[in-house]
Protein backbone atom coordinates (compact mmCIF):
# COMPACT_ATOMS: atom_id res chain seq x y z
CA UNK A 1 0.00 0.00 0.00
CA UNK A 2 1.28 3.49 -0.81
CA UNK A 3 2.13 5.83 2.04
CA UNK A 4 -0.45 8.25 3.46
CA UNK A 5 1.78 11.15 2.39
CA UNK A 6 1.78 10.04 -1.26
CA UNK A 7 -1.95 9.22 -1.15
CA UNK A 8 -2.76 12.68 0.15
CA UNK A 9 -0.55 14.32 -2.45
CA UNK A 10 -2.44 12.40 -5.16
CA UNK A 11 -5.88 13.69 -4.23
CA UNK A 12 -4.62 17.20 -3.48
CA UNK A 13 -3.00 17.47 -6.91
CA UNK A 14 -6.03 15.95 -8.62
CA UNK A 15 -8.32 18.46 -6.88
CA UNK A 16 -6.01 21.29 -7.93
CA UNK A 17 -5.98 20.15 -11.58
CA UNK A 18 -9.73 19.59 -11.54
CA UNK A 19 -10.36 23.10 -10.18
CA UNK A 20 -8.31 24.63 -12.99
CA UNK A 21 -10.03 22.53 -15.67
CA UNK A 22 -13.48 23.27 -14.24
CA UNK A 23 -12.81 27.00 -14.16
CA UNK A 24 -11.56 26.86 -17.73
CA UNK A 25 -14.56 24.84 -18.93
CA UNK A 26 -16.88 27.29 -17.17
CA UNK A 27 -15.15 30.20 -18.89
CA UNK A 28 -15.33 28.56 -22.32
CA UNK A 29 -19.04 27.84 -21.94
CA UNK A 30 -19.84 31.15 -20.31
CA UNK A 31 -18.29 33.03 -23.18
CA UNK A 32 -21.21 32.02 -25.39
CA UNK A 33 -24.09 31.93 -22.94
CA UNK A 34 -24.38 33.16 -19.36
CA UNK A 35 -24.62 30.10 -17.14
CA UNK A 36 -25.71 30.77 -13.58
CA UNK A 37 -24.85 29.08 -10.30
CA UNK A 38 -27.70 26.57 -10.40
CA UNK A 39 -27.45 25.76 -14.11
CA UNK A 40 -23.77 24.79 -14.07
CA UNK A 41 -24.05 21.40 -12.30
CA UNK A 42 -26.83 20.45 -14.73
CA UNK A 43 -24.66 21.44 -17.68
CA UNK A 44 -21.74 19.52 -16.17
CA UNK A 45 -23.85 16.38 -15.86
CA UNK A 46 -24.90 16.51 -19.51
CA UNK A 47 -21.34 17.34 -20.56
CA UNK A 48 -20.38 13.98 -19.06
CA UNK A 49 -23.32 12.03 -20.45
CA UNK A 50 -25.02 13.94 -23.29
CA UNK A 51 -27.14 10.95 -24.31
CA UNK A 52 -28.65 10.43 -20.86
CA UNK A 53 -32.40 10.92 -20.39
CA UNK A 54 -32.85 11.14 -16.61
CA UNK A 55 -36.12 11.70 -14.80
CA UNK A 56 -36.15 14.85 -12.71
CA UNK A 57 -35.77 12.98 -9.40
CA UNK A 58 -32.74 11.08 -10.72
CA UNK A 59 -31.10 14.24 -12.01
CA UNK A 60 -31.68 15.97 -8.66
CA UNK A 61 -30.08 13.01 -6.84
CA UNK A 62 -26.97 13.33 -8.98
CA UNK A 63 -26.44 17.11 -8.98
CA UNK A 64 -27.51 17.92 -5.41
CA UNK A 65 -29.98 20.73 -6.13
CA UNK A 66 -33.34 21.14 -4.43
CA UNK A 67 -36.43 20.31 -6.52
CA UNK A 68 -37.35 23.97 -6.84
CA UNK A 69 -33.88 25.14 -7.82
CA UNK A 70 -33.46 22.27 -10.30
CA UNK A 71 -36.84 22.91 -11.94
CA UNK A 72 -36.11 26.61 -12.29
CA UNK A 73 -32.64 25.98 -13.72
CA UNK A 74 -33.95 23.36 -16.16
CA UNK A 75 -36.75 25.69 -17.28
CA UNK A 76 -34.20 28.37 -18.09
CA UNK A 77 -32.00 25.87 -19.98
CA UNK A 78 -35.04 24.69 -21.92
CA UNK A 79 -35.87 28.29 -22.77
CA UNK A 80 -32.27 28.74 -23.97
CA UNK A 81 -32.71 25.72 -26.24
CA UNK A 82 -30.17 23.43 -24.52
CA UNK A 83 -32.57 20.91 -22.95
CA UNK A 84 -36.07 19.61 -23.53
CA UNK A 85 -38.65 17.56 -21.67
CA UNK A 86 -39.95 14.37 -23.27
CA UNK A 87 -42.38 11.65 -22.21
CA UNK A 88 -40.94 8.33 -21.13
CA UNK A 89 -41.62 5.55 -23.63
CA UNK A 90 -42.09 3.11 -20.75
CA UNK A 91 -44.34 5.29 -18.64
CA UNK A 92 -46.23 8.11 -20.35
CA UNK A 93 -46.84 9.74 -16.98
CA UNK A 94 -43.10 10.19 -16.45
CA UNK A 95 -41.17 13.13 -17.91
CA UNK A 96 -37.52 12.82 -18.86
CA UNK A 97 -34.88 15.49 -19.53
CA UNK A 98 -32.65 15.26 -22.60
CA UNK A 99 -30.21 17.43 -24.50
CA UNK A 100 -30.95 19.16 -27.80
CA UNK A 101 -28.84 19.44 -30.94
CA UNK A 102 -27.95 22.97 -29.83
CA UNK A 103 -26.46 21.64 -26.59
CA UNK A 104 -24.52 18.87 -28.34
CA UNK A 105 -22.99 21.45 -30.66
CA UNK A 106 -22.34 23.72 -27.66
CA UNK A 107 -20.60 20.84 -25.88
CA UNK A 108 -18.01 20.53 -28.62
CA UNK A 109 -16.43 23.90 -27.85
CA UNK A 110 -14.80 23.00 -24.50
CA UNK A 111 -13.99 19.52 -25.83
CA UNK A 112 -12.08 21.03 -28.76
CA UNK A 113 -10.42 23.48 -26.37
CA UNK A 114 -9.13 20.73 -24.09
CA UNK A 115 -8.17 18.46 -26.98
CA UNK A 116 -5.91 21.23 -28.25
CA UNK A 117 -4.51 21.70 -24.74
CA UNK A 118 -3.84 17.97 -24.46
CA UNK A 119 -2.11 17.88 -27.85
CA UNK A 120 0.26 20.64 -26.74
CA UNK A 121 0.84 18.86 -23.42
CA UNK A 122 1.79 15.66 -25.27
CA UNK A 123 4.26 17.57 -27.42
CA UNK A 124 6.11 19.55 -24.76
CA UNK A 125 5.61 17.78 -21.42
CA UNK A 126 8.20 15.07 -21.97
CA UNK A 127 5.70 12.29 -21.27
CA UNK A 128 6.12 9.29 -23.57
CA UNK A 129 3.19 7.69 -25.43
CA UNK A 130 3.51 4.69 -23.10
CA UNK A 131 3.26 6.94 -20.05
CA UNK A 132 0.26 8.75 -21.51
CA UNK A 133 -1.46 5.41 -22.06
CA UNK A 134 -0.83 4.43 -18.41
CA UNK A 135 -2.21 7.77 -17.22
CA UNK A 136 -5.37 7.43 -19.30
CA UNK A 137 -5.85 3.88 -18.06
CA UNK A 138 -5.65 4.99 -14.42
CA UNK A 139 -7.95 7.98 -14.98
CA UNK A 140 -10.57 5.64 -16.43
CA UNK A 141 -10.16 3.25 -13.48
CA UNK A 142 -10.49 6.13 -11.00
CA UNK A 143 -13.66 7.32 -12.74
CA UNK A 144 -15.02 3.75 -12.71
CA UNK A 145 -14.37 3.56 -8.97
CA UNK A 146 -16.74 6.49 -8.41
CA UNK A 147 -19.45 5.48 -10.87
CA UNK A 148 -22.63 3.63 -9.98
CA UNK A 149 -23.64 1.81 -6.83
CA UNK A 150 -22.99 3.10 -3.36
CA UNK A 151 -19.90 5.24 -2.96
CA UNK A 152 -17.38 4.05 -0.39
CA UNK A 153 -15.87 7.22 1.04
CA UNK A 154 -15.30 6.82 4.76
CA UNK A 155 -12.50 5.18 6.69
CA UNK A 156 -14.41 3.12 9.21
CA UNK A 157 -15.66 -0.16 7.63
CA UNK A 158 -19.14 0.29 9.12
CA UNK A 159 -19.52 3.61 7.29
CA UNK A 160 -18.47 2.54 3.81
CA UNK A 161 -21.65 3.58 2.03
CA UNK A 162 -23.64 6.76 1.87
CA UNK A 163 -27.02 5.75 0.38
CA UNK A 164 -28.38 7.92 -2.37
CA UNK A 165 -25.76 10.65 -2.29
CA UNK A 166 -24.16 11.96 -5.47
CA UNK A 167 -24.49 8.63 -7.26
CA UNK A 168 -23.67 8.76 -10.93
CA UNK A 169 -25.41 5.51 -11.77
CA UNK A 170 -26.76 7.19 -14.89
CA UNK A 171 -23.28 7.09 -16.41
CA UNK A 172 -22.53 3.77 -18.02
CA UNK A 173 -19.19 2.33 -16.95
CA UNK A 174 -18.41 0.82 -20.33
CA UNK A 175 -18.54 4.30 -21.90
CA UNK A 176 -16.08 5.93 -19.52
CA UNK A 177 -13.10 4.96 -21.65
CA UNK A 178 -14.63 7.02 -24.48
CA UNK A 179 -14.80 10.23 -22.44
CA UNK A 180 -12.07 12.90 -22.70
CA UNK A 181 -9.49 12.81 -19.91
CA UNK A 182 -10.49 16.24 -18.61
CA UNK A 183 -14.09 15.09 -18.09
CA UNK A 184 -12.85 11.94 -16.33
CA UNK A 185 -10.81 14.05 -13.90
CA UNK A 186 -13.72 16.36 -13.10
CA UNK A 187 -16.09 13.40 -12.84
CA UNK A 188 -13.81 11.58 -10.43
CA UNK A 189 -13.02 14.52 -8.14
CA UNK A 190 -16.66 15.63 -8.00
CA UNK A 191 -17.77 12.19 -6.91
CA UNK A 192 -14.92 11.83 -4.43
CA UNK A 193 -15.75 15.12 -2.71
CA UNK A 194 -19.52 15.22 -2.63
CA UNK A 195 -20.52 12.16 -0.55
CA UNK A 196 -17.96 12.80 2.19
CA UNK A 197 -19.00 16.45 2.44
CA UNK A 198 -22.66 15.60 2.65
CA UNK A 199 -22.11 12.74 5.08
CA UNK A 200 -19.95 14.66 7.51
CA UNK A 201 -22.16 17.70 7.24
CA UNK A 202 -24.77 15.57 8.97
CA UNK A 203 -27.70 16.26 6.65
CA UNK A 204 -27.76 12.92 4.83
CA UNK A 205 -28.59 14.49 1.49
CA UNK A 206 -30.72 17.38 2.77
CA UNK A 207 -27.94 19.93 2.79
CA UNK A 208 -28.14 22.54 0.03
CA UNK A 209 -25.80 22.99 -2.90
CA UNK A 210 -25.00 26.50 -1.65
CA UNK A 211 -23.81 25.16 1.70
CA UNK A 212 -21.63 22.54 0.03
CA UNK A 213 -20.06 25.10 -2.28
CA UNK A 214 -19.25 27.50 0.55
CA UNK A 215 -17.94 24.67 2.72
CA UNK A 216 -15.73 23.42 -0.10
CA UNK A 217 -14.19 26.88 -0.50
CA UNK A 218 -13.67 27.35 3.25
CA UNK A 219 -11.96 23.94 3.28
CA UNK A 220 -9.63 25.16 0.56
CA UNK A 221 -8.75 28.29 2.53
CA UNK A 222 -8.23 26.36 5.77
CA UNK A 223 -5.83 23.98 4.02
CA UNK A 224 -3.72 26.83 2.70
CA UNK A 225 -4.07 29.17 5.69
CA UNK A 226 -4.68 32.13 3.37
CA UNK A 227 -6.89 34.05 5.78
CA UNK A 228 -10.60 34.22 6.54
CA UNK A 229 -12.84 35.77 3.85
CA UNK A 230 -15.46 38.47 4.22
CA UNK A 231 -19.02 38.07 2.94
CA UNK A 232 -18.23 40.29 -0.06
CA UNK A 233 -15.29 37.99 -0.92
CA UNK A 234 -17.60 34.97 -0.97
CA UNK A 235 -20.18 36.86 -3.03
CA UNK A 236 -17.53 37.74 -5.58
CA UNK A 237 -16.24 34.16 -5.65
CA UNK A 238 -19.64 32.63 -6.32
CA UNK A 239 -21.11 35.42 -8.46
CA UNK A 240 -24.10 35.88 -6.16
CA UNK A 241 -25.30 38.76 -3.99
CA UNK A 242 -24.04 39.37 -0.47
CA UNK A 243 -27.60 38.78 0.70
CA UNK A 244 -27.64 35.26 -0.74
CA UNK A 245 -24.28 34.50 0.91
CA UNK A 246 -25.48 35.88 4.26
CA UNK A 247 -28.64 33.78 4.13
CA UNK A 248 -26.66 30.61 3.45
CA UNK A 249 -24.12 31.46 6.14
CA UNK A 250 -26.88 31.98 8.71
CA UNK A 251 -28.04 28.41 8.11
CA UNK A 252 -24.47 27.09 8.30
CA UNK A 253 -23.91 28.94 11.58
CA UNK A 254 -26.99 27.24 13.02
CA UNK A 255 -25.47 23.92 11.94
CA UNK A 256 -22.36 24.77 13.94
CA UNK A 257 -19.96 24.50 10.99
CA UNK A 258 -18.95 28.16 10.50
CA UNK A 259 -18.89 31.37 12.51
CA UNK A 260 -18.55 35.11 11.99
CA UNK A 261 -15.62 36.79 13.75
CA UNK A 262 -14.28 40.34 13.99
CA UNK A 263 -11.05 41.03 12.16
CA UNK A 264 -8.09 41.44 14.49
CA UNK A 265 -6.87 44.40 12.43
CA UNK A 266 -10.19 46.25 12.22
CA UNK A 267 -13.02 45.29 14.57
CA UNK A 268 -15.54 46.76 12.13
CA UNK A 269 -14.70 44.08 9.56
CA UNK A 270 -16.52 40.75 9.89
CA UNK A 271 -14.92 37.61 8.55
CA UNK A 272 -16.11 34.01 8.15
CA UNK A 273 -14.24 30.93 9.33
CA UNK A 274 -14.76 27.27 10.14
CA UNK A 275 -15.61 26.40 13.74
CA UNK A 276 -13.68 23.66 15.60
CA UNK A 277 -16.45 21.30 14.44
CA UNK A 278 -15.95 22.44 10.84
CA UNK A 279 -12.19 21.99 11.09
CA UNK A 280 -12.70 18.53 12.57
CA UNK A 281 -14.91 17.64 9.62
CA UNK A 282 -12.18 18.85 7.28
CA UNK A 283 -9.66 16.54 8.91
CA UNK A 284 -12.11 13.65 8.66
CA UNK A 285 -12.78 14.19 4.97
CA UNK A 286 -9.05 14.53 4.26
CA UNK A 287 -8.52 11.20 6.02
CA UNK A 288 -11.32 9.71 3.92
CA UNK A 289 -9.77 10.85 0.63
CA UNK A 290 -6.35 9.59 1.70
CA UNK A 291 -7.77 6.22 2.69
CA UNK A 292 -9.55 5.92 -0.65
CA UNK A 293 -6.34 6.63 -2.58
CA UNK A 294 -4.42 4.08 -0.54
CA UNK A 295 -7.14 1.48 -1.14
CA UNK A 296 -7.29 2.22 -4.86
CA UNK A 297 -3.56 2.05 -5.52
CA UNK A 298 -2.91 -1.10 -3.47
CA UNK A 299 -3.77 -3.17 -6.57
CA UNK A 300 -1.85 -0.97 -9.04
CA UNK A 301 1.59 -1.94 -10.30
CA UNK A 302 4.28 0.18 -8.54
CA UNK A 303 5.76 1.20 -11.89
CA UNK A 304 2.38 2.59 -12.98
CA UNK A 305 2.08 4.46 -9.68
CA UNK A 306 5.41 6.14 -10.41
CA UNK A 307 4.24 7.09 -13.91
CA UNK A 308 1.01 8.54 -12.50
CA UNK A 309 2.89 10.49 -9.83
CA UNK A 310 5.16 12.03 -12.47
CA UNK A 311 2.20 12.79 -14.73
CA UNK A 312 0.47 14.85 -12.05
CA UNK A 313 3.62 16.92 -11.53
CA UNK A 314 4.05 17.42 -15.27
CA UNK A 315 0.40 18.46 -15.63
CA UNK A 316 0.58 21.05 -12.85
CA UNK A 317 3.84 22.43 -14.25
CA UNK A 318 2.25 22.65 -17.70
CA UNK A 319 -0.85 24.45 -16.39
CA UNK A 320 1.31 26.98 -14.57
CA UNK A 321 3.63 27.63 -17.53
CA UNK A 322 2.98 26.84 -21.21
CA UNK A 323 -0.61 25.75 -20.59
CA UNK A 324 -1.60 29.08 -19.07
CA UNK A 325 -2.51 30.41 -22.50
CA UNK A 326 -5.36 27.88 -22.61
CA UNK A 327 -6.88 29.13 -19.37
CA UNK A 328 -9.82 31.45 -19.87
CA UNK A 329 -9.02 35.04 -18.83
CA UNK A 330 -11.14 36.17 -15.92
CA UNK A 331 -9.52 39.41 -14.90
CA UNK A 332 -7.27 37.82 -12.28
CA UNK A 333 -3.50 37.72 -12.57
CA UNK A 334 -3.05 34.12 -11.44
CA UNK A 335 -6.00 32.09 -12.67
CA UNK A 336 -3.93 28.91 -12.63
CA UNK A 337 -3.80 28.96 -8.83
CA UNK A 338 -7.31 30.30 -8.22
CA UNK A 339 -9.58 27.90 -6.34
CA UNK A 340 -13.00 27.20 -7.71
CA UNK A 341 -16.27 27.45 -5.84
CA UNK A 342 -17.73 24.64 -7.87
CA UNK A 343 -17.58 21.13 -6.54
Amino acid sequence: MISAVLARSFWERLFFISDILRNTAYGVLDGDSRINFAQFPIMQFFMECPDARPAMKDLIAVIGLSSGAASQAIDSLIEAGFLERVRSENDRRSTLIRTTEKFRAFRQKPIRHFEKMLDVFRQISGATPEEMAVDEELFVRLAESRTGGELAVLKHPSDLSVPGLARNGLICRDKLSLLPVWILIIHFTTNLKMPALVYYYGKRGRTTLGKLRLMNYLFFLSDRKTGDPMVKDLASRFLVSSGVVSQTLNAMIQDGMVERVNSQLDRRIIRVRLTPQGLRMRRQTATSYTYFMQSFFKDVDPEKIGVFDRALDLTIHFLKTDGRRFLVPDGEDDSSSRPTGIL
